[in-house]
């Protein structure tokens, strides 16, 4: 391990975690948690792939949620339950909520009963324990896309956003469980082992997520793997994803926001910041063992707007060890290159930029969002990226009158050298999965979907997505997919997911002419404990 760029940016993320406190004190009740001890908050993440997501943002779309969710996620379990508390109040103060709204607000309760009992003083955090088993069965039909030489990734319609796993020819079996709870006052573990059968691997057990954590007063502090994912945008996001497998990490967090009363910035109301620092992959075909390095700070300057300034990058790596004067031109937004200039020594890859959410109460709750990212220093204006990409989107939580229909629209966007380096070859890859939007570079996606709730809660979505890569080549690569969703509990613990869908690809490969279709159909089963 390069000792000296992880002291180095831990470091930098400590300093980072502290920064409000120097113009902050803590917030007293941000997400219902007042009074509660910084350890007792200490809780496992909630999966990225958990309906409760869903109904989050469904409960704020209607209006139940006083202040916007950030875009740093996963959230943990003690934070939902803060929210819970909030829309289970306003809940109470409306004179009628819709059966579904309802249903949904009903299944996060019980969800949450053992955190909310902790929020509420009549309990304490529970120990080690099973949560929940998963089991999953996909039958897939279909290739899988190469991305190279571009990037040193692959691209599977249909299957993108699912920590890495790519899925076998036909049928596909998952089973998993998750062990979480607490070891004492500072301390607490989750651990998800999987094992996954197909006819192409196979079968193997790993560890889809395992991580501890502990605290020092309103700081965080987890070691271990679990996914990310960073961003407003729905599909995916432009610089960290769940795209990926999920690295080992170590990740540094406010557990409650911190509240900006005084100073120039207390316009800014609140404020979450997040870093991590995690070792790559040694088999690159680049440069062995890179170091990924990002930080995100969070910003709610009122109940209806919120946005967040981000910066990652990979560096490092045996070979390429940092000099002191490295670390402040990486600070500072210098480097020596870019993907036009391959006589230059481009010494680390660097993506930063921003995203934020905007509430509309007065257009009945529309969400508008965006991300704008740059990937490396232009070469002779300082701080200005050499490239850009963006996602744009919309949210309207009111379909119908009483908002059991809802639709979200988005439009993704790269630049050609987008993901692409001249040092790291292999580009914005981990494990051969681009860490951000699974488009990869020189593409376009445009993304929408359509969901009905039940009055028992019930989900039914349609998605329809088209994406295009190398869109200015004769030979562009273009992906028309649809595919639907269906969400529905089976009894009082237990949910059910189907899904199936089917792509249309032109010029596979890029190949002029190669036309085929990939198919999806799957089944899962979750059981809470």
């Amino acid at each position: 391990m390069n000792l000296r760029v992880l002291s180095s940016t831990v470091a930098l993320g400590l300093i980072l975690a502290a920064v409000p406190a120097v113009y902050a004190q803590d917030n007293p009740g941000g997400g219902g948690a007042s009074r509660v001890p910084y350890q007792d908050q200490l809780s496992g993440n909630v999966p990225l792939d958990s309906y409760v997501y869903d109904y989050l943002d469904k409960l704020d779309g209607l209006g139940y949620l006083r202040q916007m969710q950030t875009g740093t996620k996963p959230y943990t379990r003690m934070q939902v339950a803060g929210w819970v508390v909030q829309m289970d109040r306003l809940a109470a103060q409306k004179q009628e909520m819709a059966p579904y709204a309802k249903s949904l607000l009903r299944e996060l309760k019980t969800e949450f009963k053992n955190e909310l009992a902790v929020l509420n003083g009549t309990a304490r955090p529970g120990g080690l324990a099973l949560r929940e088993i998963q089991f999953e069965e996909n039958f897939y039909h279909g290739g899988t896309v190469s991305q190279k030489p571009w990037t040193k990734s692959t691209y599977q319609p249909l299957n993108v956003n699912n920590d890495g796993y790519k899925y076998g020819r036909n049928a596909n079996e998952m089973l998993s469980l998750r062990l979480e709870g607490s070891l004492g006052e500072h301390l607490m573990l989750s651990v998800t082992p999987r094992t996954d059968y197909n006819s192409t691997d196979d079968s193997k057990t790993t560890v889809e997520s395992g991580y501890i954590k502990t605290n020092i007063n309103n700081l965080s502090i987890q070691i271990g793997k679990d996914a990310n994912s960073w961003g407003q945008g729905v599909r995916s996001h432009l610089t960290y994803s769940n795209n990926a497998e999920p690295m080992t990490s170590i990740r540094l967090s406010n557990i409650e926001p911190m509240k900006i009363k005084h100073g120039y910035f207390k316009f800014l109301r609140e404020s979450n910041t997040t870093f991590t620092y995690a070792r790559m992959e040694g088999n690159r075909s680049d440069v062995p063992h890179p170091s990924f390095v990002a930080w995100r700070k969070d910003f709610t300057p009122s109940d209806n707007f919120t946005f967040a300034l981000e910066h990652a990058s990979i560096i490092g790596g045996l070979g390429h060890a940092l000099s002191g004067s490295d670390y402040y031109r990486l600070l500072t937004g210098r480097n020596a290159g870019n993907c036009s200039s391959p006589n230059t020594i481009d010494e680390w890859n660097t993506q930063a930029g921003g995203d934020f959410r905007w509430r509309l109460p007065h257009l009945n709750g529309i969400q508008v969002y965006g991300e704008f990212y740059g990937e490396d220093r232009h070469r002779y204006i300082l701080y200005y990226p050499y490239r850009f990409a963006e996602i744009m989107g919309v949210y309207i939580p009111r379909l119908t009158r009483d908002g059991s229909w809802d639709a979200t629209l988005e439009v993704h966007h790269t630049d050609p050298c987008w993901y692409m380096h001249g040092t790291y070859t292999d580009g914005w890859v981990f494990k051969g999965n681009i860490i951000g939007d699974a488009i990869g570079n020189h593409a376009k996606s445009y993304y929408a979907k359509v969901t009905h709730y039940q009055d028992n809660g019930s989900q039914l979505s349609f998605n329809l997505e088209q994406v295009k890569m190398e869109y200015e080549s004769p030979e562009s690569q273009k992906f028309n997919s649809a595919w639907a969703n269906y969400r529905t509990k089976l009894d009082q613990d237990m949910f059910m997911d189907l899904t199936a869908g089917v792509s249309h690809i032109d010029n596979f490969n890029f190949l002029s002419g190669e036309n085929k279709r990939n198919y999806k159909v799957g089944l899962g089963i979750t059981k809470r404990y």
